[in-house]
C-alpha cells in the first residue's frame, strides 16, 4: 500500500474515532488526532493539519447539539481566539521543529496525567481571555486544553458542554486555518485526507451522540492514557534522540 494511502486510512479512521469520543465525552478527540498525526505526518504538518481533521467533528456537534449551545460563552471566546490564532500562526512558522515536537509531547503528557485542578475563573467575564490563551496554545502546539478545563467547572449540563465546546472550537479552527494559509502553509497535498475526514466525522458525531448519556468512561480513560503516553514518548525519542 502506498505511503499516502496509509496516511489517508490512518487519519480518516482516527477522525471517525475522535468524532465519536468528542460527541460522547466532549473531550479526547483532539488528543487522538494529535497522537495519529504526530505518528504519520512530518512535524511541520502536524499542527496545521490537526485543525482541519477536527473541524468536521466540531461543526457536526454544533449541528446536532445546536439547541444546547451557550452563545454568551461562545461569542467572547471567539473574539479572543481570533487574536490568539492569528498571533500563534505567525509565531508557529518561526519555531524550530524539535521545539514544536517536544512542546506537543509535553502538553500531551501534562493534559493526560495532571490531576484535575478544582479551579473556577474569578473574572466576571473570563471567556475572552480563555479564548485568547486556548487559541494561542492550540495554534502553536495543536492542543490548548484551557477551554475544557474551565468549562467543566461551570454549571452547564453535559449536553450544553458538548455543544458549547463544539461552537467554540469550530470558530477557532477557522481562524487557525486562515492564519496558517496566510503564513504560507499549503493544504493542497492533504485535500483528500481532509475531505474524507470531515465526512466521516459527521457519522462519528452522530454515533457518539447516541452514547452521550450512558457510555462508561473507565475503560476509555485507561486506554486513552496509554495511547497518548506512548505517542508522546515516541515523539520525544524520534525528534530529540534518533534525529540528533
Amino acid at each position: 500500500m502506498p505511503e499516502f494511502d496509509l496516511v489517508l486510512v490512518t487519519l480518516v479512521a482516527g477522525s471517525f474515532v475522535a468524532a465519536v469520543f468528542n460527541a460522547a465525552f466532549s473531550a479526547g478527540g483532539a488528543l487522538i488526532i494529535l497522537a495519529l498525526t504526530s505518528t504519520v505526518l512530518p512535524v511541520t504538518a502536524v499542527v496545521p493539519i490537526h485543525s482541519t481533521l477536527l473541524i468536521g467533528s466540531t461543526s457536526a456537534r454544533v449541528l446536532l447539539f445546536r439547541q444546547y449551545i451557550e452563545w454568551r460563552l461562545v461569542l467572547p471566546f471567539l473574539a479572543g481566539s481570533a487574536v490568539g490564532a492569528l498571533l500563534g500562526a505567525r509565531l508557529y512558522f518561526e519555531l524550530p521543529e524539535k521545539l514544536i515536537a517536544t512542546s506537543i509531547a509535553v502538553l500531551m503528557l501534562i493534559a493526560i496525567w495532571l490531576p484535575q485542578v478544582s479551579w473556577r475563573p474569578k473574572l466576571r467575564q473570563p471567556w475572552l481571555i480563555v479564548g485568547f490563551g486556548h487559541a494561542l496554545l492550540s495554534t502553536l502546539f495543536a492542543y490548548g486544553a484551557i477551554l475544557q478545563t474551565v468549562i467543566l467547572h461551570t454549571s452547564l449540563s453535559r449536553r450544553q458542554i458538548v455543544g458549547t465546546v463544539g461552537g467554540c472550537l469550530t470558530g477557532m479552527a477557522v481562524f487557525k486555518i486562515s492564519g496558517y494559509v496566510f503564513n504560507g502553509f499549503d493544504y493542497r497535498p492533504y485535500v483528500y485526507v481532509i475531505a474524507a475526514s470531515v465526512v466521516v466525522s459527521f457519522f462519528g458525531t452522530w454515533l457518539g451522540r447516541k452514547f452521550v448519556d450512558r457510555v462508561s468512561e473507565r475503560v476509555f480513560r485507561i486506554a486513552f492514557r496509554l495511547l497518548v503516553t506512548v505517542t508522546a514518548i515516541r515523539l520525544i525519542a524520534v525528534n530529540l534522540f534518533l534525529n540528533s
